[in-house]
């Protein structure tokens, strides 16, 4: 139910923004948050995930797992942000507003950094309801923010970067406040940082290379392509994320449950990834046949102007099932303790992603960067699916 009402609020909240912004200011903003999405996996350096890690299996431990968290996070945010910050005029037009620069990449690495890890750590504790919740809450902010936005005359870039800034500030502090109140207030144990940082890289690996995937065509697409062309591409993309929410709700959920079953081996792991993909096919197949559909219908919600988002929708209308079967395989290593080879992978792929779109968008602009993200996320669920099965295979044998 709290997913129910996120994705309505996320539709309202980027019907209105992509109205609003039009599609050269869209597409900036589409620019700098993919930026943002690129490095925000080390922004906490993996210490989110290894809480959930280390407190679903000890419960004990969270204060001390927290509080360094919330320690890793604002030092590795806040240098983030100032190297993005300085290196933007490399990726970004110089007709972009540098007060909208530095404020969506603020948010989208200080603020939704705190946010992300309050969310996990409700979800190491299993209070699933608090994680929905707070995500809610998140989405909420943003609407509200857009509809400040509808108030001025004429909408801009910095204007909107501003509302979003406070929209990020607004959810983090009561994600901190939420966590200290309903579970524990941090404490801060210096000695065991190093091992958090050693052992949470990978998962900032691994979930980099992710991003790369999902974000390095939009940031390529706004320095070799047009801010409209991305804004067309950015639209089609984010409407294919937000159908994706319900299913990824549900393997959000599960992904506790891979750590829990994963200290007997990957065949613990592997029984619930048989349970969840039957789920996650059948929902990719109906999104798929509903893009295809229904895709006429975006120019009513978006505007004329965003007419070629059609044909974009229609090609990425794939990636909710291939994006629900690879994660479902990626948190079974990670669950069974593989998370180094599931960041191998997840690089490996990534770098061909980069490369293919670094050929084909200046030929095909966003179909090239459709094309690229297509072949790179089928080609790592393949070798997803062949790593789970020979180490599974392998294990067997064992015994």
């Amino acid at each position: 139910m709290a997913k129910v009402v996120n994705i309505i609020c996320q539709a309202a909240y980027f019907t209105l923004i992509v109205r609003l912004l039009g599609t050269e200011n869209y597409g900036s903003f589409v620019g700098i948050a993919s930026l943002a999405g690129l490095i925000f996996p080390f922004a906490t350096l993996g210490s989110a995930d290894v809480l959930i890690q280390q407190v679903s299996r000890q419960t004990r431990v969270f204060a001390r797992y927290w509080g360094n968290t919330l320690l890793i996070l604002f030092i590795a945010s806040l240098l983030l942000t100032v190297i993005a910050y300085g290196l933007s005029s490399i990726f970004f037009p110089s007709r972009i507003d540098a007060r909208a620069i530095l404020a969506i990449l603020t948010a989208d690495l200080m603020g939704l950094s705190v946010f992300v890890a309050s969310a996990k750590a409700f979800v190491s504790r299993n209070l699933l309801k608090n994680s929905s919740l707070l995500q809610i809450i998140g989405t909420i902010a943003k609407l509200l923010a857009a509809i400040v936005l509808t108030t001025f005359a004429q909408p801009s870039l910095w204007q909107w970067s501003y509302l979003y800034l406070a929209s990020a500030v607004f959810t983090a502090v009561v994600g901190i406040t939420w966590v200290n109140r309903v579970i524990a207030k941090p404490q801060i144990a210096l000695n065991e940082i190093p091992p958090t940082i050693s052992q949470g890289i990978y998962f900032s690996i691994g979930e980099s290379a992710y991003n790369i995937n999902s974000n390095i065509d939009k940031t390529m697409l706004t320095s070799m392509a047009t801010l409209e062309a991305t804004g067309i591409y950015g639209a089609a993309y984010r409407l294919v994320e937000v159908v994706a929410i319900p299913i990824n709700a549900v393997l959000s959920a599960s992904y506790p449950k891979f750590f829990q079953l994963g200290a007997t081996g990957i065949a613990g792991c592997w029984s619930l990834a048989k349970r969840l993909l039957p789920l996650a096919t059948l929902y990719g197949v109906f999104a798929l046949i509903g893009f295809i559909l229904l895709a006429p219908g975006i120019t009513y919600i978006l505007g004329e102007e965003y007419q070629n988002a059609i044909a974009a929708v229609r090609w990425l209308a794939p990636i909710p099932i291939i994006g629900s079967l690879q994660l479902i395989l990626a948190d079974t290593l990670t669950g069974a303790g593989f998370q180094k080879i599931r960041s191998t992978i997840q690089i490996a792929t990534a770098v061909g992603n980069a490369l293919l779109n670094l050929w084909l968008i200046p030929l095909y602009s966003w179909r090239g960067a459709a094309w690229a993200t297509l072949t790179s996320d089928s080609l790592r669920l393949v070798v997803l699916a062949i790593a789970v099965t020979w180490l599974a295979r392998r294990q067997n044998q064992a015994r």
